[in-house]
C-alpha cells in the first residue's frame, strides 16, 4: 500500500522482484495493483521471468500468476490436512492454549495447569452464580489471577473463556471463520467437536 501511494508522487520508476509471485499470489491484487502502478508510469519487473511489451508476455505473465496463485492455495489445502489430521487426535494444534491448560510437548496434547485452572473454576463459578463481569474481574484481580499472556483480566477475556467448550471437556477446531471474519461460526459440518478430547475444568 505504501509502494502504491509513493508511486503516485513518481518518487521511482520501476519495482523490481525476484519472482512474480514475490509481487503478489492473487490474480485480482496483482492486477489492481500493476494498474494503478501502469497508471503512475511504473513498471513492475521480474528479475528471473522475462515479460516484455510481446503478446505472447500477456499470456505468459497471467500463466506465471495463475500458477503462483494455484501453489498458494494448493500449499493453504495441505497444510490444513494436516491441521485435520492433529485435530483428529485431539492435538494442539499450535498458539498459545486456552488459560488453565498447557501443552505436553511429547504428546502435544492440552494438560491441566493447575494454577490456572483455579482461576477458570473460580470465573465459572460466579459467573453461575449471577456475578457479571465488573465483579468477575475485580475478584480475579484481587487474588492475584492473571491472563495467559500475564495480564489482568477485562471483560473480552472473561467473555472469550465463558464460551469455549474446550472448559466442558470438547475439542473443538476449525470453529471459526478466521481468514474473512473471526466473529463467524463455521457450519457444523466443517468443524471437528470431540467430546472428551480435552481434560474437562467444569
Amino acid at each position: 500500500n505504501q509502494m502504491l501511494k509513493d508511486s503516485s508522487d513518481k518518487r521511482f520508476q520501476y519495482v523490481i522482484v525476484h519472482k512474480l509471485d514475490r509481487f503478489a499470489r492473487d490474480r485480482y491484487d496483482s492486477a489492481i495493483a500493476k494498474h494503478e502502478l501502469k497508471r503512475n508510469d511504473v513498471k513492475v519487473v521480474s528479475v528471473l521471468e522475462h515479460i516484455d511489451d510481446t503478446p505472447e508476455s500477456v499470456i505468459l505473465e497471467a500463466l506465471l500468476e495463475a500458477m503462483a496463485e494455484y501453489y498458494s492455495k494448493n500449499l493453504a489445502r495441505e497444510v490444513m490436512k494436516g491441521f485435520k489430521v492433529r485435530a483428529g487426535k485431539c492435538m494442539h494444534n499450535g498458539g498459545m492454549p486456552p488459560l488453565g491448560y498447557d501443552v505436553d510437548q511429547t504428546t502435544k496434547l492440552l494438560v491441566v495447569n493447575e494454577h490456572e485452572a483455579e482461576a477458570v473454576r473460580l470465573i465459572f463459578d460466579l459467573y453461575v452464580d449471577g456475578y457479571g463481569y465488573g465483579y468477575i474481574i475485580s475478584e480475579l484481580n484481587a487474588r492475584g489471577y492473571k491472563t495467559k499472556r500475564n495480564m489482568s483480566f477485562d471483560k473480552n477475556s472473561i467473555y472469550s473463556i465463558i464460551r469455549n467448550e474446550k472448559y466442558a471437556g470438547y475439542y473443538v477446531y476449525n470453529q471459526w471463520d478466521g481468514k474473512h471474519n473471526r466473529h463467524k461460526r463455521k457450519p457444523d459440518d466443517e468443524v471437528i467437536r470431540i467430546k472428551g478430547g480435552v481434560p474437562a475444568l467444569i
